[in-house]
């Protein structure tokens, strides 16, 4: 197996849970009409319009930051069901909502594990106002979308090169785990090993499959650690 000079990972539904922050984007918003399943479809709605808006920016080699996205999607969505609601305060909001996500449990011990044992950084196609601050906390450098103005798996893959560039390593000492397609397969294209943590057991639909999957960050550390042992020759 592969030694690892970098490991490289995604922020949301990798290291943080942002779904336990759902039903506090929508209380102020539907308040006496909210319910779990009416924040449950209108969530759905907002983020089905997240990824048709990035995904068109991606395809058309453009970009939108994830700000204006959200905007967008808000005044579609209050549209859509009659709602009055100012989009900032919502966007503000949503912002605020994804730094307060909770760490899965299993994240914290592996930060403190790797950081102490690899380089290490966090690829996230978010602005980087909406990222917990935890991270501050580690040795961890800092890649986003909104600073590169390029997406992960866009027709530039900048998000990829710049990491490649930063560390000055062969891709193939890089591992990227994540959680999505676009973490897969940007880091694919670009060279970088790839591992999928498949927390919710979910089937995998594309052509160009990961280098690994794992539904823990502790299967990560103990994948890591076994392409770092030395080989016997005894």
């Amino acid at each position: 197996m592969q030694t690892f000079k970098v490991i490289s990972l995604d922020m949301f539904q990798t290291l943080v849970n942002i779904q336990g922050r759902r039903a506090e984007v929508w209380k102020p918003i539907l308040k006496q009409e909210f319910s779990e399943n009416k924040s449950r479809e209108l969530g759905s709605k907002l983020l089905s319009h997240y990824f048709a808006v990035s995904t068109e920016a991606r395809e058309a080699g453009s970009f939108i930051s994830s700000k204006e996205i959200y905007s967008r999607g808000f005044q579609q969505v209050f549209m859509q069901y009659g709602l009055d609601y100012d989009c900032s305060q919502a966007v503000d909001n949503l912002f605020a909502q994804h730094r307060l996500s909770a760490m899965y449990a299993d994240t914290e011990a592996f930060l403190q594990r790797i950081c102490g044992e690899y380089q290490v950084c966090i690829v996230s196609d978010t602005d980087e106002l909406m990222l917990p601050d935890f991270y501050r906390s580690y040795p961890i450098s800092l890649f986003t979308s909104e600073r590169y103005q390029s997406y992960k798996n866009d027709s530039h893959n900048r998000m990829f090169t710049e990491v490649i560039a930063h560390y000055g390593v062969e891709p193939e000492q890089i591992l990227h785990i994540g959680d999505s397609a676009s973490d897969v397969l940007g880091a694919a294209r670009a060279g970088i090993k790839s591992c999928w943590i498949n927390r919710e057991q979910l089937a995998w639909k594309h052509g160009v499959k990961p280098d690994y999957t794992v539904g823990t960050l502790e299967e990560v550390y103990e994948l890591i650690s076994i392409a770092s042992s030395p080989i016997s020759i005894d």
